[in-house]
């Protein structure tokens, strides 16, 4: 079936991404990640959403628990008793949780800000890969673990679709405080990207399709398309890039 098992992290059956149909009326997509790859520095994001609530003053009892929470995770993740994946799901999930009771105006006020200050610190030469690849007729978009709402202000800039961690959203617009439906990252990044290509009403040539990341955990992604670029990659991926021949952007 075409699993893939890398060293226990993640396992994906890449056979539901095989192009069908035929050739030219097939879209293409380019797929970029964001932390460490669209934007320098690497698990930037949702932190800088946590300090941008912080500022803004909201629930800021609340937060300093979830603060102390998340400093316990990050003491498990240095000791080794968690992988780097798992911590960054619990800081996700104490962020969305306290996002809860926001209304529809402040989320999108923290958003907006807080988008554009971490915009400014997009990669030049990745940037100019996104534009290059619309040029060519490319769907873009870019797949990360940050929550869908956040995701879709830091891509719409770069006239790039979004697909995220999805939230539970109340009929009144505000955050119910939980993640909905796989967490975006490692194989769950894999089974959101197909799901939002499915929901797109067109066939996908996956492999004439291309996509850029900078950690293994996106092995998922990059198998999954005919075109694999490693950006500025961690030893990890850059020793999987150099042995598939994958081209390697450095930093």
């Amino acid at each position: 079936m075409g699993w893939l098992d890398c060293g226990g992290l993640f396992k994906y059956d890449y056979s539901h991404f095989v192009s069908s149909g035929g050739g030219s009326s097939l879209i293409r997509l380019a797929v970029f990640d964001l932390d460490g790859t669209l934007l320098s520095g690497t698990k930037t994001v949702m932190p800088a959403l946590a300090a941008a609530l912080w500022k803004a003053g909201h629930r800021r009892g609340f937060g300093a628990w979830l603060f102390t929470l998340a400093g316990l995770a990050g003491v498990a993740r240095k000791l080794r008793l968690i992988s780097r994946e798992y911590y960054t799901l619990i800081g996700t999930r104490l962020i969305v949780r306290w996002m809860a009771r926001l209304s529809r105006s402040e989320l999108e006020a923290v958003l907006t800000a807080t988008a554009k200050r971490l915009l400014v610190t997009a990669r030049p030469d990745v940037v100019a890969e996104v534009q290059a690849r619309k040029a060519e007729g490319c769907r873009t978009v870019i797949v990360s673990a940050v929550v869908q709402p956040f995701l879709e202000h830091l891509a719409a800039p770069l006239g790039c679709e979004a697909v995220g961690s999805q939230v539970e959203i109340r009929p009144d617009g505000r955050l119910t405080g939980r993640l909905k439906g796989p967490y975006c990252s490692g194989a769950g990044k894999a089974l959101a990207l197909r799901a939002w290509a499915d929901r797109l009403g067109e066939q996908v040539d996956w492999a004439r399709s291309c996509a850029y990341a900078d950690t293994l955990p996106d092995l998922p992604v990059l198998e999954a398309v005919g075109t694999a670029v490693a950006v500025a990659p961690e030893l990890r991926l850059r020793q999987t890039a150099e042995q598939r021949g994958w081209r390697v952007m450095e930093g």
